[in-house]
């Protein structure tokens, strides 16, 4: 009604010249704020949106870490951090499969046994439970919609030749609205997958938010890191620190990750 009021007054000028200058001082601080919006997502679009497709990421890795790599849709070499498998714990039976029912874990490579001991932090985070079973317990319900919440509401439903993406949200009665997504790489294994988003040697290189990596510590043998993080944002606010707990548990060709800020 505001709106409707103002609108209405400037009509209501004597001349059209007033008409004509009252109208463009009300719509000139809207494209003003437009073109800066505008502006301001152009400057801060990441790296990787301006690809298409277009041009193959430079996905070397480096010459520091000790890796494997596999081709990749993109014709990139990918790292595997073969470190990361673990046992599946035999105490959540649910998740078991027949390669745990039959005890066949994969375990770490011999090449890593030279650091197989736990930093001192590992047996803090086992203390203080930062990611535990129970994590794990809470992430196979949320994926396989078993958690007893409320309905999810399906957001968005895109697919390419290669890859599909699904996303859902709900609104809980005691908490924030959640969200869930489901990706599927046609073209891709586990271990692509699983490798591409837990090396952040390579995120920084094509992630423009993210200016800063490192681990803090880790647990080859359990499969727990704590890293670091700082990511940037628009230059009218600062940069942001976290402080990542992550744990990956194997069962079969499937990863169940879990990551705690």
């Amino acid at each position: 009604m505001a709106l409707w009021s103002v609108l209405l007054e400037i009509l209501h000028r004597p001349t059209i010249g007033d008409v004509v200058g009252d109208i463009f001082n009300f719509v000139a601080p809207l494209w003003i704020a437009l073109i800066v919006g505008i502006l301001v997502g152009w400057a801060w679009k990441p790296k990787w949106a301006s690809y298409s497709g277009r041009q193959p990421l430079d996905c070397s890795a480096s010459p520091t870490t000790v890796v494997k790599t596999v081709a990749s849709p993109t014709s990139c070499t990918i790292p595997t951090l073969n470190f990361l498998k673990l046992q599946l714990p035999s105490c959540i039976p649910w998740i078991a499969d027949d390669s745990t029912q039959n005890g066949s874990f994969s375990h770490p490579p011999a090449a890593s046994d030279a650091h197989a001991d736990c930093s001192p932090l590992q047996s803090e985070m086992e203390k203080s439970k930062l990611v535990a079973e129970d994590d794990l317990q809470h992430l196979y319900k949320l994926v396989n919609e078993k958690d007893g919440g409320p309905p999810w509401i399906q957001m968005m439903d895109r697919s390419t030749p290669t890859m599909s993406y699904q996303a859902w949200r709900r609104d809980c009665e005691n908490g924030p609205p959640q969200y869930r997504s489901r990706t599927v790489f046609e073209e891709a294994t586990p271990e692509m997958v699983r490798d591409f988003f837990w090396d952040d040697d390579f995120r920084v290189k094509w992630d423009d938010m993210l200016i800063y990596a490192a681990t803090l510590e880790k647990c080859l043998n359990a499969g727990t890191m704590v890293v670091q993080w700082v990511r940037k944002f628009p230059f009218f606010c600062s940069d942001r620190e976290y402080i990542i707990a992550r744990r990956i548990w194997e069962s079969g060709r499937t990863y169940y990750c879990v990551t705690k800020v």
